[in-house]
């Protein structure tokens, strides 16, 4: 079993025993949204709030460990399985942070959320920068467009451009750390650009494929 997928899942049994630790020490009411300026603007019952994350990481883990068998490249993704497996790891860092800060933030502890979004943002950019270089051509992770899913090398030329370019995105995401009142900007604007140019991009390099 690759290490990303072990500490998966080590990250869902500390999330699972948390919840049964703190939960007498928890109010009705816990928070679950937060708006741009990183006030609380949205609670839910303990009752199945408390529990919401750490279900979703299950879930997640279990849909991204079962995807392959049905992906038709499922042969590629023997190349991948330590990038695949990262992904994963990085889709339950995240909810596993968030399931934190909704904890801390519950029991008094009022982390600036503008800042800590930030952070969390560009540890996700950077992890997928790090990770997205080396996935496969398959139906359900990586930057799938119609180009790249029919060519191997337009798949290989926009992964490559998008690790750069996601490396790019994380940095933005951290301008919110030292301008907070911004942050959602920060994030939300790269990431939109990013995609769009990522988009563009493949076609460009399918286009000129295609006239070689």
């Amino acid at each position: 079993m690759h290490i990303f997928r072990i500490l998966s899942i080590l990250l869902i049994v500390i999330s699972c025993l948390l919840t049964l630790i703190l939960f007498p020490s928890l109010p009705d009411e816990i928070p679950t949204h937060w708006n741009i300026h990183g006030d609380v603007d949205g609670t839910a019952p303990l009752i199945p709030g408390l529990f919401l994350l750490p279900a979703l990481m299950v879930g997640i883990t279990l849909m991204m460990a079962l995807v392959p068998r049905y992906d038709p490249k499922k042969a590629h993704y023997k190349e991948f399985q330590g990038a695949h497996d990262g992904l994963i790891f990085l889709i339950n860092i995240f909810c596993f942070m968030l399931f934190v800060i909704t904890i801390l933030w519950s029991l008094g502890i009022e982390i600036p959320m503008n800042q800590f979004i930030s952070v969390l943002f560009a540890i996700l950019m950077g992890g997928i920068a790090f990770f997205i270089r080396g996935v496969k051509p398959n139906w359900f992770a990586g930057i799938r467009t119609p180009w790249t899913m029919e060519s191997e090398t337009v798949w290989n030329e926009t992964h490559q451009r998008g690790f750069r370019v996601f490396l790019v995105i994380a940095l933005f995401c951290l301008l919110g750390v030292f301008i907070p009142e911004y942050a959602y900007l920060f994030i939300l604007l790269p990431v939109i650009i990013g995609t769009i140019y990522l988009v563009v991009y493949s076609y460009i390099v399918w286009k000129k494929e295609k006239t070689e």
